[in-house]
């Protein structure tokens, strides 16, 4: 798998938007999110 840079405010963000729960598994929700709603006709 790719290694993905990000900031370190980025980082502070996305560990908060997780809440405790594994930072791999609450990106691939945020992207599931990002891809239904960015989806016309879904």
């Amino acid at each position: 798998m790719p290694t993905i840079d990000v900031s370190e405010h980025l980082y502070r963000q996305l560990q908060s938007a997780a809440d405790g729960e594994d930072l791999n598994a609450a990106m691939w929700k945020m992207v599931g999110r990002y891809q239904r709603g960015n989806t016309p006709g879904d």
